[in-house]
């Protein structure tokens, strides 16, 4: 049964009030003459909507207002306030106490009772919302957890040594990189999936699927991009035409010491080789746009000492104070040849977070890989 607290200091008030609500509606009633009272019975009784007068001996409704809403517990419980105060001050007052809604006296009754509804409904409302939006938050949180055991935490490949790092911009993300060996070659991917949320995080474990089903059969890079294109241009049907992926997929050739590398979309790669630093862009569109494409493959040298830096949009569009974005013209000068691949990226993120004031509007995602002689050529 809804429960209503009604707070008067008029026994007469009290009781009239009593009776509209219990009569009219069948609501279950609670009294109290003053504020210290309407304490008591608030934290005894748990009511579902108060009804408080404002001018009370001992304590007033607007002091027991402001102590009722410091209690977590009477968060979501309406409070209206009755009274028959000209002075609008203490009504704003009052509002700022946290009170819902306001009534004079002398009340109609219609009025009352359709105040009463109206905020027991809003209060169900509001419940009913903070419950879904604690699941969802549950949910975003078992996801994130699951999206980040997709995600690799060791290479441990031969020839090359490898560094990465990942922060979502919500709990879960659309950006995601990989690293896998078969062979003479080591493959490594990184990826851009539009949009944020569920539904990126969703499409990445796709992506990562079809790659991994590609990897036992393709071997050319540019194969493996046009066959994942047409896979996810037949998944994303119209509905799904707004989403696309940005992909970098590189392969090492650890015999020939050759890197092949095609960009889908992607922004640049940079192979840091010796004193130079090169941005690789060759390829073509995003993935899922275009059923039959073709991407052209970009073929360098990767020697002992070289270095090939991935990354996602996320870190370029990095901003700060002004507007300004990070870009490449603060990104290129901090790709340190002859870096660990752990110290390159720990540069990088010392240098960009603080740019941005920790403020990431974007996945972030980072991924170097330096070659060494970790296998006789």
């Amino acid at each position: 049964m809804v429960k209503i607290l009604i707070v008067d200091d008029s026994p007469l008030m009290r009781d009239l009030l009593s009776r509209h609500v219990s009569v009219a509606c069948g609501y279950g009633t609670v009294e109290a003459e003053d504020g210290v009272e309407a304490l008591e019975a608030a934290r005894r009784e748990r009511p579902d909507l108060i009804l408080m007068d404002l001018k009370m001996p001992r304590m007033d409704g607007i002091t027991a207002i402001r102590k009722l809403r410091a209690d977590p517990g009477f968060d979501d419980t309406p409070i209206i306030f009755l009274s028959a105060e000209t002075d609008r001050r203490k009504w704003v007052e009052a509002f700022d106490a946290g009170a819902n809604d306001f009534i004079s006296k002398p009340y109609q009754k219609n009025e009352l009772l359709a105040r009463i509804d109206n905020h027991l409904k809003l209060a169900d409302m509001t419940r009913e919302l903070r419950r879904k939006n604690a699941q969802l938050e549950r949910e975003q949180y078992l996801a994130s957890v699951v999206q980040r055991q997709l995600l690799p935490h060791k290479f441990d490949y031969d020839g090359v040594d490898i560094a990465s790092v990942y922060q979502a911009q919500e709990l879960i993300g659309g950006d995601f990189f990989d690293a896998w060996e078969h062979g003479d070659t080591i493959s490594v991917v990184m990826a851009d999936i539009s949009g944020h949320g569920a539904s990126s995080a969703l499409l990445m474990a796709v992506c990562k699927g079809i790659l991994y089903s590609l990897e036992k059969s393709v071997s050319e890079p540019a194969d493996v991009v046009r066959e994942m294109n047409r896979k996810l241009y037949g998944m994303l049907d119209e509905g799904g035409r707004d989403m696309f992926v940005t992909m970098a997929y590189a392969v090492i050739n650890r015999k020939t010491n050759e890197l092949s590398l095609v960009s889908a979309g992607h922004v640049p790669s940079y192979l840091i080789s010796g004193a130079d630093c090169e941005g690789l862009t060759a390829g073509g569109p995003a993935l899922g746009f275009v059923p039959d494409q073709e991407w052209a493959v970009a073929r360098r040298p990767f020697n002992s000492g070289d270095t090939l830096f991935l990354l996602t949009d996320g870190l370029l569009e990095l901003r700060d104070s002004n507007g300004a974005f990070f870009g490449e013209e603060r990104l290129i000068p901090l790709l340190r040849p002859g870096a660990a691949p752990k110290d390159l990226i720990g540069e990088v993120v010392e240098q960009a977070l603080p740019f941005c004031g920790g403020v990431i509007s974007d996945d972030l995602a980072l991924l170097a890989v330096r070659r060494d002689n970790g296998r006789a050529d």
